[in-house]
């Protein structure tokens, strides 16, 4: 599976906790925008919570 380096971004903000505004806010658009990333995230890695994610990415880092 490829993730793109912008869902990669998306990936770590969502991890620390960020709102979709304030990751709208680091991205430097809207959080409107800032969904389309984070919901093809979420599609790619077959999650529906941003807890999921959290795990997700957890464990690759681990097999790093």
């Amino acid at each position: 599976m490829k993730i793109a380096k912008r869902e990669r971004g998306v990936m770590r903000l969502l991890i620390k906790g960020l709102t979709s505004k304030q990751i709208g806010q680091q991205l430097g658009c809207s959080n409107y925008i800032a969904r389309d990333p984070i919901s093809s995230t979420f599609k790619k890695l077959n999650v529906t919570s941003r807890v999921e994610l959290t795990v997700i990415v957890i464990e690759m880092e681990k097999q790093k």
